[in-house]
């Protein structure tokens, strides 16, 4: 089975994602297209790597994930495949190869080759040439070797051990204005040892958050973190849009302390 994915800032209200899709039909017939999201803030290359890390591997291996954010739909962008694993990533070097991997040593990439009479072929036109070279196993035919991936200043995860502090970022807002962090369920759990912690967001300096759950916890009325179904941790707050009432925004510093 041929497996596409989209992610995108694209939006739904207007009529692109629907005609970007025609195109790939038209060229690729026999391909299955899911949609990822199309509703990624503007240019937010960090929040469009974020959500894939967590969802990529849900789709069959040798699926090709297409990354739209922040295209420039310049033609003299040339569109860069790259190979991690069994998965494959197709869109162009703005930053978002290297958020979605970091340092990773083992990307393999492939940068499409301009030919005589190009100038005037459109981005995603390329795009759809090269979805086409993959699916039919001539990508390394006319493509060549790409390694120098643009680099984007990223906020990372950090732990000082002699302060017993966690430090991370909001990194989403979901649809219920729960506010995800960048923060692996793993290492708090790691870390929280006596399980007594208090947790401060730099926009809401208000808000003290104390207690976890790794389940949403109905009962509950007052703020608290949770494990999310991404597998990092979350705030939330049962039926209330804790990231309007609290003002949490992504890239909001997230500092978890432990007692």
């Amino acid at each position: 089975m041929k497996s596409i994915t989209l992610i995108s800032d694209w939006k739904l209200r207007d009529p692109y994602v629907a005609m970007f899709k025609g195109k790939i039909v038209s060229v690729i017939p026999d391909v299955q297209i899911f949609d990822i999201s199309h509703a990624i803030p503007l240019y937010e290359i960090e929040q469009t790597a974020f959500i894939l890390q967590n969802s990529y591997k849900s789709f069959p291996e040798g699926s090709l994930h297409i990354m739209l954010t922040g295209t420039s739909f310049s033609d003299l962008d040339e569109p860069i495949l790259a190979h991690v694993g069994n998965h494959f990533f197709l869109g162009n070097d703005n930053g978002i190869f290297s958020s979605l991997f970091g340092a990773q040593k083992d990307i393999q990439g492939f940068q499409y080759q301009r030919k005589e009479g190009d100038n005037e072929f459109p981005f995603l036109d390329k795009l759809i040439q090269m979805m086409k070279w993959f699916f039919d196993g001539e990508i390394a035919l006319h493509t060549k070797p790409y390694s120098s991936f643009r680099r984007l200043l990223t906020k990372q995860i950090s732990y000082n051990e002699k302060e017993k502090i966690l430090m991370g970022h909001i990194a989403y807002i979901d649809t219920c204005c729960n506010a995800v962090t960048n923060i692996p369920t793993s290492l708090f759990i790691e870390k929280n040892i006596t399980g007594k912690f208090s947790t401060k967001i730099s926009s809401s300096p208000y808000l003290n958050i104390t207690k976890w759950y790794n389940f949403y916890n109905h009962k509950e009325q007052d703020p608290y973190l949770v494990s999310s179904r991404l597998g990092h941790i979350e705030i939330t707050m049962y039926q209330s849009h804790i990231a309007i009432l609290g003002d949490i925004k992504v890239g909001d510093q997230v500092e978890i302390r432990f007692h």
